[in-house]
Parts: structure tokens; C-alpha cells; sequence
């Protein structure tokens, strides 16, 4: 197991939802809310109001008699994603995969995982063989960027950046304008992570011109913004995305009034600027 000793990034998840363009909803099973589960023996004073230590527990128990429930295991596997418990997140997705093969989702989902954990060079080849399976899928490349930001590699944080400009150019041959957005956010957050806030805020201002509609680069100027401490300028790009997000869209609940999203850029620019100090 290789783990990284570079920077770590905190709440991982969130940032990768940015690049998944705007679909629309299908209908699929979602995880029930802890307190709808069946129990397997009476609970005192009901699961609701359980702590999430509590919720854990409840939640072991249940699976100990239904090992297959794929609802309980995507809520146990969210509560350890939410304590940081990454080892035991990992081992619930890979029950995950076995007993859904066709969900996609989750070997990225894992990959992620194992990234933020610093099991970067694990991480890496899961990216990558994703990418052979698919060399347009942009999560992938989101992936190894933040994997090299991760461990400090700017000669490997370059060469993913030259990789993504040839899928660019691809895109451009093969008119796969939404693939080609989706990868534009993307170099506009490696300038983000590099510390280039203007050049990012011009890539996501082009992406607006664009695509008015498209919440994601209204979402990412206003953490740039608040980066900036332009608290104000901040306020009006939330503003926009709050407007334009779809209540029910998967990605409301990732970024809800900007927390996670905010959270996650703060530790990078926290890190940007520290980074003179250890050298």
C-alpha cells in the first residue's frame, strides 16, 4: 500500500461532483433514510434519534442478518465517508460491486476513496484503467489530477494537464460539445489548485457565455471569489447557482448554501499559501 505524504484534501467527494454535467434524473433506488430501515429487535426511542456512532451500530447490527441490503450498506457506507472511517467506507463499496456489477459509479467511487486515504498509486491505477475503459470519462482524469496535487508531483500534475488537452482536441474532432464543457471546468480547476484564480475565473466566465443555464460555473467563481475575498461578488455567483440548481438534483445535496464546496477550496488555499513556510 503506498500512501501519499502530500497535501490532504478534506469532504473528497464533493469537488468531483462539479464535472459531471447536468443530466437529466432517472429514477433510481436511493438509500432509505436510516429510521425507515427494518429492525431486526425493538430500538429503543427509534433509530431518529440516534447519535451516528449509534446509527453505525444500528446499522452493523441490521446488516449482520442482511448482509445483501444495498440501501443499508450505501447508508453505513455514507456515515463512514461522513466520520472520515475511509478503510471501512472502501470495504462497503466493494460489497457494493459485487452485488451491483453494472453501477458504474462505484469503481470510481472507490478509486476516489482510496485516493483521499493516500493509497494514491492504488488510487491511480484504478483511474487508469477506468480510462481504458473509457478515455473520455472526465472523473477519471479528475481522479489523477487531484492524485498528483495530492502527493506534490508538478512534473505528473503537468502531464495529466497535457493528457486532458489531447482528450480536448478529441472532442473538438468528434463534436462532443458537452464532454468538451465538462473537461473545460476541469483545466479550470487545475488553475484553481495551481493558485491561477484569475485564469480560472476567465475559464469559468467563457463557460457561462457559453451556457448561461449551467449552474456548475456559477458555483465555482463564487468559491473563487471567496478565495479572493470579494465577499460580495461571492454572494452573487452563489446567488445564481442557487437559482439555477434543481432542488432534487444530486448535486443540491453535495454542495447545500455552498458548505462542503467552500470547505474543501479553503484547505486548498490554506495549503497554497503554507507551502512556503515548509520549505
Amino acid at each position: 500500500m503506498h500512501r501519499a505524504r502530500g497535501r490532504r484534501c478534506p469532504l473528497p467527494l464533493a469537488p468531483a461532483q462539479v464535472f459531471r454535467r447536468p443530466r437529466r434524473v432517472v429514477p433510481r433506488p436511493t438509500p432509505r433514510p436510516i429510521e425507515h430501515l427494518p429492525s431486526p429487535s425493538p430500538v429503543v426511542g427509534g433509530p431518529e434519534t440516534l447519535s451516528e456512532e449509534e446509527k453505525v451500530k444500528f446499522l452493523e447490527d441490521f446488516l449482520d442478518s442482511h448482509p445483501e441490503d444495498i440501501k443499508a450498506l450505501r447508508s453505513l457506507m455514507e456515515l463512514k465517508i461522513k466520520t472520515q472511517k475511509l478503510p471501512e467506507a472502501i470495504a462497503i463499496v466493494d460489497r457494493l460491486i459485487i452485488l451491483e456489477p453494472g453501477e458504474k459509479d462505484l469503481p470510481l467511487l472507490k478509486a476516489h476513496l482510496q485516493s483521499y486515504d493516500g493509497e494514491t498509486e492504488t488510487a491511480k491505477q484504478g483511474f487508469e484503467d477506468m480510462l481504458r475503459r473509457d478515455p473520455m470519462l472526465v472523473e477519471a482524469y479528475h481522479g489523477l489530477v487531484m492524485a498528483a496535487w495530492q502527493t506534490e508531483a508538478e512534473g505528473d500534475l503537468g502531464g495529466v494537464l497535457k493528457r486532458i488537452e489531447g482528450a480536448m482536441e478529441l472532442c473538438k474532432k468528434e463534436k462532443r460539445n458537452d464532454d468538451l464543457r465538462d473537461f473545460k471546468l476541469l483545466v479550470a480547476q487545475v488553475k484553481v489548485l495551481e493558485g491561477n484564480y484569475l485564469e480560472a475565473l476567465k475559464l469559468y466566465q467563457d463557460l457561462v457565455k457559453e451556457e448561461p443555464r449551467d449552474f456548475r460555473p456559477y458555483l465555482c467563481q463564487g468559491i473563487v471569489y471567496s478565495l479572493l475575498h470579494k465577499k460580495d461578488e461571492a454572494e452573487k455567483q452563489f446567488q445564481k447557482y442557487r437559482q439555477l440548481v434543481p432542488k432534487e438534483h444530486p448535486y443540491a445535496q453535495y454542495f447545500d448554501e455552498n458548505m462542503v464546496a467552500m470547505k474543501v477550496f479553503s484547505q486548498i488555499d490554506e495549503n497554497r499559501r503554507a507551502a512556503p513556510l515548509d520549505r
